[in-house]
């Protein structure tokens, strides 16, 4: 039991670290673009997506999954030093950007359960329920 909550205290504190840290891969402005514009969103496993329905070029289509491979690759350096898996530490990421939140009013975002919600002032982003 202690062990466990050793290791949520180090993973959330990575988490937040990396989640910091991924602005500045995110700072491309294209992507930010793309993300004001209801294009792509962050999503529940830690990566960016795709909104269903949204008109994707080759150009953004190359950007997120970059971007993605970045994350994988950080969250995989990170999953191995801590001795977790590569989805325990992309799912703690997540929540570190869900509960802050790092997603903007505006910004849409993949839920736990698949589907895509856009953050209001008035509604707030739907926090996986795997976050503590």
């Amino acid at each position: 039991m202690k062990r466990n909550i050793a290791i949520a205290s180090a993973l959330a504190a990575l988490a937040a670290a990396i989640a910091f840290s991924m602005p500045a891969a995110a700072q491309d402005a294209a992507l930010n673009q793309a993300r004001s514009q209801g294009l792509i969103g962050e999503q529940a496993d830690g990566y960016l997506g795709f909104v269903p329905g949204a008109s994707i070029n080759a150009d953004l289509r190359g950007r997120v999954e970059q971007n993605n491979i970045q994350r994988r690759a950080l969250y995989t350096r990170r999953a191995a030093e801590r001795g977790v898996s590569v989805n325990e530490m992309a799912a703690a990421v997540a929540c570190q950007v869900f509960e802050r939140p790092q997603i903007a009013v505006g910004e849409r975002y993949r839920n736990e359960g698949g589907q895509w919600r856009q953050r209001t002032a008035s509604a707030p982003v739907e926090v996986p329920s795997f976050c503590g």
